[in-house]
């Protein structure tokens, strides 16, 4: 029995694993493309800046550097690339992480909070709830770049408002990454409670009761940590989009300001320019990859344990 269970979580890595590589293959195959490819019409035809040949030379170079290891020795903007990755994931990431644990620090408790005026009815209650999500999100950022650059220039805050000189340059980010998370978990949190108050589990207990802190503690904390945990790949989208915005507003230097550098060859050599853009792409991929799948397995082991309770 014990063999049959290793050999199926076996073959369950070793798909997961092929799938990974075909997605990095993929993604090498479509970022090969020179960043400063252009598509003309001119006089009824279509007219491209580049050659086909020169594209599957591009493909084949670019498998070659990232499969053997090279392109991390590549050089760009006098440093090689592995480097500047280095450097960059780790803000990108710094900033990722304690933006979600923000989103979850404020979210949670305050989608308890409307749960409980969910009788109470306004203008401003209803604001709260569809504020977050109607903004467009460059303007959510845009205010609170605007709202640190005024407190840094007038000598109120010591925080800076763009660039990276210290670990200070990622408060602002993290705060503006964390909103819309933030906003969605407090939804989310909110609509799992008004769901579970219906169970007749919950009903028996109050009627036996039990404090309203043992009542979370003991029901509502597991189906809250259930429901967040499916709603967690949205999250993750979210917060990859406004990753891209957030670092580019703060010339915030990680993994996306990179990427869009390379994109608009803004570092000046455009064929290294398209092997940091494809190598910076394969590593978000294989990030995204990676955290999709470890929510996954938190939520396949921790469903049984809800069907059980």
């Amino acid at each position: 029995m014990e063999r049959e269970v290793g050999r199926e979580v076996g073959r369950r890595v070793l798909k997961k694993l092929l799938f990974l590589l075909l997605l990095i293959t993929v993604l090498v195959l479509l970022t090969s493309v020179p960043v400063n490819f252009n598509l003309d019409y001119y006089d009824g035809d279509f007219q491209i800046n580049t050659t086909w040949q020169e594209i599957q030379s591009n493909m084949r170079e670019n498998l070659l550097l990232l499969y053997s290891g090279r392109i991390f020795r590549v050089s760009m903007d006098n440093r090689s690339l592995g480097g500047l990755l280095v450097i960059s994931a780790l803000r990108s990431f710094s900033v990722f992480f304690f933006g979600l644990m923000l989103g979850l620090l404020w979210g949670v408790p305050k989608g308890i909070l409307d749960r409980k005026k969910a009788h109470k009815k306004g203008t401003l209650k209803t604001l709260q709830k569809i504020l977050p999500f109607s903004l467009p999100e460059i303007l959510v950022v845009l205010c609170i770049q605007m709202l640190g650059a005024y407190l840094y220039r007038n000598q109120w805050s010591p925080i800076p408002h763009a660039g990276y000189s210290s670990w200070m340059n990622m408060i602002y980010p993290i705060l503006a990454i964390s909103v819309l998370p933030g906003a969605y978990i407090a939804k989310t949190t909110a609509e799992a409670i008004q769901e579970m108050a219906k169970e007749p589990y919950i009903r028996v207990a109050r009627g036996k009761g039990c404090s309203p802190y043992r009542l979370f503690r003991v029901h509502y904390s597991r189906g809250i940590l259930l429901e967040i945990l499916g709603a967690f790949s949205t999250i993750l989208v979210m917060m990859f989009s406004s990753l891209v915005i957030i670092e580019r507003m703060f010339y915030f230097p990680g993994l996306t300001y990179y990427l869009v550098e390379f994109y608009t060859n803004s570092m000046g050599n455009v064929h290294r320019a398209g092997i940091g853009f494809t190598l910076f792409i394969v590593v978000l991929g294989v990030f995204y990859f990676v955290i999709f799948q470890i929510a996954e397995f938190l939520k396949s082991w921790a469903l049984p344990a809800r069907e059980k309770h």
